[in-house]
């Protein structure tokens, strides 16, 4: 399926948002189209250096979760775990 260039932008900003939620001390990402919806690489900081990670997500998951919360939430639990180990920044 194509992917238009207004729906990469949608999809790389929910994924921003949601690392960004995530309270990741260091992060690097990107959002790939893939056969079945969207891959989310990431790549965080660990403390004892970096640790990679590829995040599967349907399409329509990664493009609701910026309005619906309940997505939102699942999303965050999934990569959570994912990235379990990723520094994060400390709560104030």
């Amino acid at each position: 399926m194509a992917v238009s260039g207004d729906e990469l932008r949608r999809a790389r900003e929910a994924a921003e948002d949601l690392l960004e939620e995530m309270g990741l001390a260091a992060y690097l990402y990107e959002v790939e189209p893939a056969e079945e919806g969207w891959l989310v690489r990431v790549e965080c900081a660990v403390s004892d250096g970096w640790q990679s990670a590829e995040l599967p997500v349907a399409r329509e998951q990664l493009l609701a979760a910026g309005e619906d919360s309940r997505v939102r939430a699942d999303l965050l639990t999934d990569w959570g775990g994912e990235l379990a180990a990723c520094r994060r920044l400390p709560e104030d």
